[in-house]
């Protein structure tokens, strides 16, 4: 028997097909149609952020997860197994290796990529006047001035969190409204939203699967979801005119949280404004969040309790 067919042979006549290249192909795939499935419905969730934000983050990292479990499963299998005696292994389990760091390297090119801009921005920031430190100060947040043309107002920072905030943006906006727009950004940091979506990003840059429709939902959803918590302290309708006077083209950087992107205003306007607002179903909560931990045991626990077993291609091998 050749060497590719005695290595396939012993490898898919085994529980090891869980722990092979093949695996980790087919799990984040099969972990992709079924997120891509839950999609729409996770679009429809308008009337829940709070939780729609934290689902479309998961649906959108879960073939990324997976791949990472997955390859880390294989090679750890691979080192202990005698797949390695053939040309067909070692070229395979190297494939693996490769297409790991590949994915890795381009991961964090496009993260480094992304906070560029915004870093740029944070070291040409300067103290803020008087009148905007007093609202950081009222908001619980450190708050820079920067010079930049337009509007602008953005959270950066992951552990430290800062605000900047453009002259032409302080000068649009009364106390009030600048007040509301700088809890807003805080309501950003309380949340996790820039670690969330820096993971997120950077887990779902690592395979080539479209899920940039789920990264959407999130980025949407995050936006209103600090308009709920920062209209807890603060008048909604400063709120809704701070992001009149603000409005701004939108921003791709994971790394920040622009206040007024243009994308989402008429509709956070709506609800800010809105009378009454809709009572989430909890019932579509627990069945989506379900669904995801479903998708995620499936697709990583067979993997690893493979692992665990010793189930690797030395078990299949002929005597």
């Amino acid at each position: 028997m050749s060497d590719l067919g005695a290595f396939l042979a012993a490898c898919v006549s085994s529980p090891a097909l869980l722990t092979s290249a093949c695996a980790l192909i087919v799990v984040p795939t099969l972990a992709w149609l079924a997120v891509r499935a839950l999609a729409p419905y996770l679009s429809r969730m308008v009337d829940d952020s709070g939780w729609q934000a934290p689902l479309a983050a998961t649906a959108a990292a879960m073939p990324g997860m997976l791949f990472l479990i997955v390859g880390a499963a294989t090679l750890r299998a691979g080192w202990d197994s005698t797949c390695l005696q053939f040309v067909t292994g070692k070229v395979l389990y190297g494939a693996i290796a490769t297409l790991t760091t590949f994915g890795f390297a381009h991961a964090i090119v496009l993260a480094a990529w992304r906070g560029r801009d915004v870093m740029r921005l944070v070291r040409q920031s300067s103290a803020p006047s008087a009148r905007v430190r007093a609202a950081g100060e009222a908001a619980g947040v450190r708050i820079r001035e920067v010079v930049a043309d337009g509007p602008v107002m953005l959270l950066a920072g992951f552990l430290r969190p800062i605000v900047l905030v453009s002259a032409d943006a302080v000068l649009r906006v009364n106390d009030a409204e600048l007040l509301a727009a700088i809890r807003h950004e805080a309501a950003h940091f309380q949340r996790g939203d820039l670690i969330c979506a820096a993971v997120v990003t950077f887990v779902a840059d690592l395979v080539p699967l479209p899920v940039a429709n789920l990264i959407a939902v999130y980025w949407r959803a995050r936006e209103f979801a600090a308009d709920a918590r920062a209209a807890r302290s603060a008048d909604p309708c400063d709120l809704a005119s701070a992001l009149l006077a603000l409005a701004r083209p939108a921003s791709a950087a994971a790394s920040v949280a622009a206040f007024a992107d243009v994308g989402t205003v008429r509709d956070r306007l709506g609800v800010l404004l809105a009378a009454n607002s809709p009572r989430p179903s909890r019932a579509r909560r627990a069945l989506l969040t379900a669904t995801l931990a479903v998708t995620f045991v499936l697709g990583a626990v067979p993997v690893l309790v493979a692992v665990a077993l010793g189930f690797t291609c030395s078990m299949a091998m002929p005597a």
